[in-house]
């Protein structure tokens, strides 16, 4: 049993036609294009058999009766980050939608009842991220999330209302990598096997602003360049750490920031991502060892935990993916993705698909189209291997 992909293809791009511009895909949560979308994948469930609910949150939730009360839950989000590409979050909602639709068309009914979600606000770009999948789950939502949807017409009992019926026994999400890695080594799927933990600081670092044609070098106190020194032996103290740890200085500020003065302040963020904690510790550890007597003042500004995928569904992808003569490694996910949630109520995975250059948040981003349809039909058959286990 196989999905069908010209389908596919061509609901994913009338999908990303509805949010197309000349910059990219722009599908921000509440925006014009983000309800237009809503309403072609609430068409789409019910062609796929499936009953629909939605309200002001902008989550769509699309239900297919099993001969059980306990469900599996599959999906993603639509939303874009400005100037996007078409496959971030839409590839996981339509092929979900499309498994549906196979297993209709198929007449077979599961276990599970199933539900597709296309969650809101998984960017973060309008309120904050994961808004859609935390109100599914029945998770608090953040207080920046609280304060800021009364701008947008949304009520805490339009949260409540997105609260997931009946027990989730497991949860599947299909996204594009957005990395190189599968695309690099030639494999087929990824089998994610945690979403890593990251903690983001905003550093400070002193000097003496000065004259730059009076100081001579010998006799400078330049913050820009004791903050260089820092980003550079990031760059060697991450693989150092952990092999798959990453380490980035994203953003400077540079005081006075003018072309004849030596900087006397720069203000950067550190960000520190790894599916081991005790990595980010380390090498925090040993950043401020180093650099310690330079940095006048840090402040933790974001922190989040890893979440590890269940070992159950994560062999129930790798089975899938061999059953189809697909090539598969098990991989951690350095992005953030909706099943942040669900790890937090149920037994979750996550399936990966390759991105051309490992390019995303981009109007470049690409996906091979038979790399979709692989993608979508690993998908169906862990559902199935899912629903025969039971609990």
């Amino acid at each position: 049993m196989e999905i069908n992909g010209s389908r596919l293809q061509k609901d994913l791009t009338a999908l990303a036609d509805l949010a197309r511009t000349e910059g990219g895909i722009n599908r921000l949560t509440y925006s014009d294009a983000f309800w237009r979308s809503c309403d072609f994948v609430e068409q789409k469930m019910r062609e796929a058999g499936m009953t629909v609910r939605r309200n002001a949150l902008g989550n769509v939730v699309g239900t297919l009766p099993g001969k059980g009360p306990r469900k599996i839950v599959m999906g993603s989000h639509i939303d874009s980050v400005p100037n996007g590409g078409m496959f971030d979050g839409c590839l996981g909602v339509m092929a979900a939608i499309e498994a549906v639709h196979t297993l209709r068309e198929q007449g077979l009914q599961l276990e599970h009842s199933v539900d597709v979600a296309a969650w809101a606000e998984e960017e973060g770009v309008v309120i904050s991220g994961l808004m859609g999948s935390l109100a599914y789950c029945g998770l608090p939502l953040r207080p920046v999330q609280l304060e800021k949807m009364g701008q947008y017409g949304v009520t805490e009992a339009d949260v409540a209302a997105c609260r997931a019926e009946g027990p989730l026994d497991y949860s599947l999400e299909l996204h594009i990598e957005q990395g190189g890695i599968l695309d690099a080594e030639g494999d087929d799927i990824g089998v994610v096997s945690a979403i890593i933990a990251q903690k983001r600081y905003q550093m400070e670092i002193d000097g003496c602003a000065n004259h730059a044609g009076t100081t001579p070098m010998y006799l400078r106190d330049d913050a820009l360049v004791k903050a260089a020194k820092l980003i550079v032996r990031c760059s060697e103290l991450a693989p150092q750490v952990d092999p798959n740890m990453v380490i980035t200085v994203g953003h400077i500020e540079v005081t006075p920031n003018a072309m004849n003065v030596v900087p006397g302040r720069v203000r950067f963020t550190l960000e520190l991502r790894a599916a081991e904690e005790a990595s980010i510790q380390a090498a925090y550890e040993q950043i401020m060892e180093e650099f310690g007597a330079e940095i006048v003042s840090t402040q933790l500004i974001q922190q989040e935990r890893a979440y590890r995928m269940d070992p159950t569904v994560m062999e129930a992808i790798s089975d899938a993916a061999a059953s189809l003569g697909l090539r598969s490694r098990v991989m951690p996910s350095g992005a953030g993705h909706d099943t942040m949630s669900l790890a937090q109520v149920t037994r979750p995975g996550m399936i990966f698909v390759p991105s051309v250059g490992g390019i995303s948040h981009s109007p470049e981003e690409r996906t091979a189209w038979k790399d979709v349809e692989n993608g979508a039909n690993v998908l169906l058959q862990a559902l199935l291997r899912l629903d025969g286990l039971g609990v």
